[in-house]
């Protein structure tokens, strides 16, 4: 059998971690024409071809190398894309060979406004069989999908040996997943988390803790300008907002 071709694994590559993120936003689109115009948007800037990008980056920053990208977008919404990835530069011939970590996003855009709140939803999973880190891009994927609520799993399986021959199930210090976060990332959101140290499960969920209109009414400046906006209407869809973010970050 050829082996010419193969590659090699380094580290722990018996110890699987996966992350993975479910991302949402959410919007209040104040007109028939900003659902529209909504639409239009969420299939411009969560194409395929852009999470690609994202995606490419994501990998990047954990120093891992892109061998294969898988992609696709969906009618009427959403996309997806995977990526297999490794953590050492191959040379090109190598491109479509496959490692055993693996990037991957799905994207879920609700289809109809309910009372005016549109969700949109990404769900991300990283997952790696070496050495390299995953817990490095949480503060860049919470950052670069701009979320309102974000509900983050951490996992890690299998085992791997030293040198000396002595099982290990983990190979770095963990006790919670906000441990990871940036201040400024705390900063903005309310967090909970929940540990089962034993069993090498961790769970993180963060809601933003101040809402701020322009960012989540769609097309504030041509659809509901400020100066037409009243006090009353303000209170009226903060406090909207606010239902949707408690029930996203509780989950009832």
């Amino acid at each position: 059998m050829n082996t010419d071709n193969k590659i090699p694994l380094y580290g722990f590559n018996n110890l699987t971690k996966s992350l993975s993120f479910s991302l949402y936003r959410v919007y209040y689109l104040p007109s028939i024409q900003s659902v529209e115009s909504y639409n239009t948007y969420i299939n411009r800037t969560y194409n395929s071809a852009l999470l690609e990008v994202l995606l490419t980056k994501v990998c990047h920053a954990i120093g891992g190398n892109v061998l294969n990208i898988a992609s696709q977008d969906y009618t009427p919404q959403g996309a997806s894309v995977t990526l297999m990835i490794s953590e050492e530069a191959k040379p090109e011939s190598l491109v479509a060979h496959l490692d055993k970590s693996h990037l991957c996003i799905h994207t879920y855009p609700e289809e109809t406004a309910q009372s005016g709140i549109a969700i949109f939803r990404a769900d991300i999973e990283l997952s790696t069989c070496g050495i390299i880190s995953p817990l490095k891009v949480l503060d860049y994927v919470i950052e670069a999908f701009s979320a309102d609520v974000i509900d983050i799993d951490y996992r890690i399986r299998g085992m791997t040996r030293d040198q000396y021959g002595k099982k290990h199930f983990n190979d770095h210090e963990i006790s919670q997943i906000s441990e990871h976060l940036t201040t400024d990332t705390l900063a903005k959101y309310q967090v909970k988390d929940s540990v089962m140290t034993t069993h090498n499960l961790f769970h993180c969920k963060l809601a933003r803790q101040s809402i701020e209109l322009r960012q989540h009414i769609f097309n504030l400046d041509s659809n509901l300008g400020e100066h037409q906006l009243s006090a009353q209407d303000e209170i009226q869809i903060k406090t909207q907002l606010a239902i949707e973010l408690d029930e996203l970050f509780i989950g009832k």
